[in-house]
């Protein structure tokens, strides 16, 4: 590949790309990117807001592919970003090539299958006594959809709720795969075919971990070079792939299968003694939840230490049923390939279960869970409240759903290998502490690569201020939630312009949101559109509040990245984003470094928190045009040595010591104290 290439062909792109402007931190990742890709050495590099990421690593990978024939797979942590690259990205690229003279090249989307509308599951659903009218509604849309579509769910023209996609999709449990009835027209299996033949795949995280713990036999074909972006995020989608899980409701929905009473109805006994175990199964988990050994474990997810002897027994009650469906024999192709995926998913859900029940790796964390699903609620004054209530409490508290799970510690080991035999480039906007990738690289398994940091082109020192406000102590008889809505209520009514609140607790979120909604009400001038989390889809609260002048979202870890909100003028961040010790999975890492003599505060905890401060102050500023100033409530940040660390970690920005600085700067209001 010419390397020298690459800063020419980037300039040129601003023939394809309106509002492009050529960055030197773009050239100085494309080129490190280049170089990598040439040398077949793993790269780590951080690309601060606004470079152009994206770019920076599709122009050299595309390079390589038109002159050296070598494939490149490009894997997201969310789909947006993998719809962005594929979709508008990608197409760009192809047109500055050619119009270059380069060799067409050819690039595809591949998701996991359940992301694919599956006409094996759409005929069981049809046979149903009352079909589901969402799901109908996909089916006859793909039935006349033409030849362009994908059959993937993010090109359906309506929204399809989770529970109608989940009866028209399929999974790596229960396809069939190429003994399918319907494999000639499987949406699935053609974008597996697309991709086995394009030169560029796109994918995301959880596929390519399960690539990876497969040893390749997941997604289709080899490749020259893996771009990981969203780095941030692959230790966690990682562990999730690589983890166990069984339900309470998977167990059940197995039991009453049609297929398994029908090959049953001369074993009755054998269906009736598998549901009594499911109840004593169920029983067993239930009571980790009253024998918890202390209350700074979450009240809905529990370690377990010791094997689950129900749910062993379970098992054998699931492998004795799918005997007797194994016996039966099938009279067409249809029924043999319902029979085929009914024993697929009943094989895994007895092998999930049986490893979580043994608890016997040192390297998984097992712990259970329960959920409150499919809780009726309104939108009253004082939050959510259920429409249900038995003696005063949600009747969503009467019925949980039970799950079981198990999840690596470390996955380091999982990854260790593929890295060593693979050129990798790991990208993101934060996955260092502002200093090195030391964290990071250590976490994921990563020896020795090659590092860039690339500061953003923005103008953090003019356009953003960081304010450290002293916030005093609650009045008596007032909780902290209270005292802190009314100071910030001070900083919206000084504060033209749209808001993000980030929280590290729900439970805080809700009672500002209380107050907000509430007693302050009327104290917030000009009024303000305000949304939460959880009261609509994001993307539905994203859309409104962009189309607002002034509104105020109230969020918690889900919005500290990815979130996209041009234009902001405050952001608050109500504490440092420590990581929760009553997670099961934080908890047992930490107890695994301070087992091997470690210190978990230096070597988890604080650098964790500050990847995910970085990521939460990246919300404020997403173009360059934007103005604001950051508010950070915890006094930790002052009073702490290692606050430091936490303000080092940031771009070049000035604080702001008092209301009239912050007036100063954001409005001409009068000044006032908090």
């Amino acid at each position: 590949m010419e390397t020298n290439q690459v800063p020419g062909l980037l300039d040129s792109l601003a023939q394809f790309l309106s509002n492009y402007k050529a960055r030197p931190g773009q050239q100085a990742m494309a080129s490190a990117v280049a170089e990598a890709i040439e040398d077949r050495k793993n790269l780590v590099v951080e690309g601060g807001t606004g470079i152009g990421k994206s770019m920076a690593y599709l122009v050299p990978a595309a390079l390589s592919v038109v002159q050296d024939g070598k494939r490149v797979l490009i894997a997201t942590s969310h789909k947006p970003l993998q719809d962005q690259i594929a979709r508008k990205d990608l197409p760009k690229v192809a047109e500055l090539f050619a119009a270059k003279g380069f060799r067409p090249f050819t690039f595809t989307t591949l998701k996991g299958i359940n992301n694919y509308f599956c006409w094996n599951s759409a005929e069981g659903m049809r046979d149903r006594l009352a079909p589901d009218p969402g799901a109908l509604q996909a089916i006859n849309y793909a039935l006349f959809a033409g030849p362009d579509f994908s059959g993937d769910f993010e090109e359906f023209p309506f929204n399809l709720p989770p529970d109608s996609r989940s009866l028209v999709s399929a999974d790596s449990e229960d396809c069939l795969g190429t003994r399918c009835p319907h494999r000639d027209r499987c949406f699935a299996l053609k974008a597996r075919q697309q991709a086995e033949q394009a030169d560029v795949v796109v994918t995301n995280h959880a596929l390519l971990s399960l690539d990876i713990r497969n040893e390749g036999y997941v997604i289709p074909g080899t490749y020259a070079s893996y771009i990981i972006d969203e780095g941030h995020n692959f230790e966690e989608n990682v562990t999730r792939a690589n983890g166990l899980t069984a339900t309470i409701g998977g167990i059940r929905r197995f039991l009453n299968h049609e297929l398994v009473r029908g090959a049953a109805v001369t074993n009755t006994h054998r269906l009736v003694e598998a549901r009594d175990n499911l109840d004593k199964l169920q029983d067993e988990i239930a009571s980790f939840f009253t024998l918890r050994p202390s209350e700074a474990e979450d009240e809905n997810r529990v370690i377990v230490k010791r094997e689950i002897s129900s749910g062993k027994t379970m098992v054998e009650s699931i492998k004795e049923l799918l005997a007797l469906v194994k016996a039966k024999i099938a009279t067409t192709e249809e029924e043999a390939a319902r029979y085929q995926r009914l024993i697929k998913q009943g094989t895994g859900l007895a092998e999930r279960l049986e490893k979580i029940s043994a608890n016997a790796d040192p390297n998984l964390v097992y712990f259970v869970e329960r959920n409150f699903y499919g809780m009726a609620s309104r939108d009253t004054p004082d939050g959510r409240e259920p429409l249900i209530r038995v003696n005063g409490r949600a009747l969503s508290q009467f019925t949980p759903a039970y799950s079981m799970n198990a999840m690596p510690i470390d996955i380091s080991g999982y990854l260790h290998k593929w890295f060593k035999e693979n050129q990798v480039v790991i990208t993101s906007a934060t996955m260092s502490d502002g200093q090195n990738f030391d964290f990071f690289t250590r976490r994921v398994g990563l020896e020795k690569p090659a590092t860039l940091i690339v500061p953003s082109p923005f103008n953090y020192k003019e356009q953003v201020k960081l304010f450290l406000p002293r916030l005093g102590t609650p009045a008596p008889g007032a909780s902290y939630s209270q005292h802190l809505a009314s100071r910030l209520v001070t900083l919206l009514n000084l504060t033209p312009g749209r808001a993000l609140f980030l929280f590290t607790s729900h439970a805080m979120m809700e009672g500002v949101w209380k107050q907000l909604n509430g007693p302050l009400a009327a104290g917030v001038q000009p009024a303000r559109p305000l949304f939460k989390q959880g009261n609509a889809q994001m993307q539905r609260i994203i859309a409104d509040f962009q189309a607002s002048a002034n509104g105020l979202i109230l969020g918690t870890r889900s919005w500290w990245q990815g979130v996209d909100l041009p234009g902001m003028r405050l952001l608050v961040i109500d504490k440092l984003p420590f990581p929760q010790l009553n997670d099961p999975i934080i908890k047992a890492r930490i107890e695994e470094i301070d087992k091997e003599g470690g210190s978990s505060f230096n070597e988890f905890m604080l650098p964790l928190a500050i990847i995910t401060f970085r990521q939460g102050f990246g919300r404020l500023m997403r173009q360059e045009s934007d103005r604001g100033i950051v508010v950070v409530c915890d006094e930790r940040v002052v009073q702490k040595n290692y606050g430091r660390r936490f303000i080092k970690s940031l771009p070049d920005v000035e604080l702001v010591g008092n209301l009239e600085q912050y007036r100063e700067f954001l409005s001409g209001q009068q000044a006032l104290n908090l």
